[in-house]
């Protein structure tokens, strides 16, 4: 069965620039959208503090961090489905460390065999550095690698961007695939040509809706779905039961 993983979009967490919202009001939103995504019959969902923008590259605030575990371990506790990390920008040691406090099953790396540039400074390549933390720390944290992640530019040409692609390969355990920006579709062909190459499954990170998820799960392994099942299709509202159930059958009528 094709993998439907629905993102669960954190407010700003205390101790960033947008923070509103007291830790009790935050939780309550998270568990809000996890529970209209089990409702709606994703299989998982990814928890992103996607609020805290302008995000650092190095390292994040220390009550923010505390905030996204606490929060993060009450959805996993809560949970029916699978509960992915993803920690902005690219903080690959949180990531690995959250999910090994809490128990959620894997992590999405943003510039994982990669350097990239993008507005917050470079990223990456972290494969290396995280895997072996991960094997200090005896974790089992699945990762997800993206692939000329969306937001960002490499810092040679993209023409060597096959090299990159087979290091994901071989040291991620599944590869995320995406568009330009976030809710911005990918291009059909470059799927198809990243199909021909990857032997990991493969998951669409981007401009997943209900008009385009069937085209795109005949060739990808799973979606990462966030814009298009949010109220009024905006990116940082939360979780539109009635969306996100729509986008499940079209995908399941398949």
């Amino acid at each position: 069965m094709k993998k439907l993983i629905g993102m669960i979009h954190l407010g700003s967490l205390p101790g960033s620039p947008g923070n509103k919202l007291d830790l009790e009001r935050l939780e309550e939103r998270a568990l809000a959208d996890l529970d209209s995504l089990e409702k709606a019959g994703f299989e998982s969902a990814i928890v992103e503090n996607i609020s805290d923008e302008p995000f650092r590259v190095d390292s994040m605030e220390l009550e923010a961090f505390a905030a996204y575990v606490a929060i993060l371990r009450t959805v996993v506790r809560k949970a029916r489905i699978e509960i992915g990390v993803s920690v902005q920008m690219n903080l690959w040691r949180e990531m690995i460390a959250a999910s090994s406090s809490t128990g959620a099953s894997f992590i999405r790396i943003a510039a994982f065999t990669e350097e990239r540039i993008c507005a917050e400074g470079r990223i990456g390549p972290v494969a290396a550095e995280a895997l072996r933390y991960r094997k200090a720390i005896n974790s089992t944290v699945r990762i997800a690698a993206d692939v000329q992640v969306k937001h960002s530019f490499s810092v040679i040409s993209e023409s060597h961007s096959n090299y990159f692609v087979q290091m994901a390969d071989r040291f991620a355990d599944y590869l995320v695939i995406t568009g330009s920006t976030t809710g911005n579709a990918i291009d059909m062909a470059y799927l198809s040509r990243m199909r021909e190459v990857i032997r990991k499954p493969i998951w669409v990170g981007s401009g997943v809706s209900e008009e385009n998820v069937q085209d795109i799960l005949r060739i990808a392994d799973g979606v990462i779905v966030g814009t298009s099942i949010k109220v009024d299709g905006q990116t940082t509202n939360q979780v539109d039961l009635d969306r996100a159930s729509r986008l499940v059958k079209m995908a399941r009528d398949m």
